[in-house]
């Protein structure tokens, strides 16, 4: 993939990405079943950490060589402050990641099951923690200058639908990721922000949700799924299919790009270094299914460690997945397209 600074690429080849949504701390807690009214689950391990898909992506696409800019919130508090520090000790800009005084950084539980799959305790985001105008007009000249603009649904439509515009002016790609899953009463709002879409990247249940605000009736599997809101114009879509990989559809048509085997710890995670792959490989240049199959071994990468943050994989790592798998060498540069 993108070779890190000190392994001879230029400054101004790595890719300029800007990542919207949360960061949080994540509390995990590792448990044999999920508690029913009124009982008492007992827990085989915690662990705190960084976390939110906002954070997550950011940090995946540092690791593969980006230059990112977060645009996101924390409190000005003790989590905050960590928060920063491992954004700033992985390298992400945080010039536009803002500590609010008075404010509280949002803790999400995370129920880790025994095979890795997970549940989720949150909440949406807090008043005092959501971007305002001043961090938008703020952001402008670097969204200006990026090649991609990642966003996720932790952040307001109505925000969302003013840093696409921004982006749609400049002519810069937009990747969205529709998660968490929206509610059916939000379907209209975030039905406005697939026209400035380029890269969406949903998975079964989202796409599903989308398929159906768009109209598009009932749709089974990942192909179909994307093959049908590819059809409502939206150039690329992605639709995730947990341990299956992924099905993507585009003008050069629909295809299934297989996952990778992988011994699941937590599964906390495997989407945003899914996401992150696929838009660092699109931008330097990677044919669709190159740029799939990258994604689908940081994925692999990711569900093998407990905790989102700590699991996300540098591209030398990938580079060994799609080794191990006998897939020949995948190293996108700019450029790089399918057979």
């Amino acid at each position: 993939m993108v070779q890190q600074p000190d392994g001879g690429k230029a400054e101004a080849d790595r890719p300029r990405i800007v990542v919207t949504g949360n960061a949080v701390m994540d509390l995990l807690y590792r448990v044999r079943s999920l508690p029913r009214w009124s009982e008492a689950v007992p827990a085989s391990d915690v662990t705190v950490l960084p976390g939110g898909k906002g954070l997550n992506q950011a940090l995946a696409a540092a690791r593969l060589g980006a230059r990112v800019h977060l645009l996101s919130a924390a409190g000005q508090d003790q989590w905050g402050v960590q928060l920063k520090e491992t954004l700033v000790g992985n390298g992400v800009d945080v010039s536009h990641f803002h500590l609010r005084e008075g404010a509280s950084t949002s803790p999400v539980a995370v129920l880790v099951a025994p095979d890795g799959a997970t549940a989720f305790i949150g909440w949406k985001q807090p008043r005092p923690l959501r971007l305002r105008d001043t961090d938008i007009e703020a952001v402008r000249p670097v969204i200006d200058g990026a090649d991609l603009l990642m966003a996720t649904l932790e952040i307001s439509p109505a925000i969302l639908l003013r840093l696409f515009q921004i982006a749609a002016e400049s002519g810069v790609t937009v990747m969205f990721n529709p998660g968490p899953t929206p509610d059916l009463a939000d379907l209209p709002e975030v039905g406005k922000l697939l026209p400035y879409v380029d890269i969406l990247v949903p998975n079964l249940e989202e796409a599903t949700l989308l398929a159906h605000g768009a109209g598009l009736g009932r749709l089974d599997g990942a192909e179909e799924l994307a093959a049908a809101l590819h059809g409502t114009g939206i150039p690329v879509v992605c639709v995730t299919d947990a341990g299956q990989g992924c099905a993507v559809a585009s003008d050069e048509g629909t295809f299934r790009s297989p996952a990778f085997p992988s011994q699941v710890q937590d599964t906390t995670g495997a989407s945003d270094a899914f996401c992150s792959a696929l838009g660092v490989s699109r931008v330097v240049g990677a044919g669709l299914r190159t740029a799939a199959a990258y994604a689908n071994a940081a994925g692999a990468l990711t569900v093998r460690t407990v905790g989102s943050s700590s699991g996300l994989p540098d591209a030398r790592a990938i580079q060994r997945v799609l080794s191990q798998a006998k897939s020949g060498p995948v190293t996108p540069a700019r450029g790089d397209v399918d057979e």
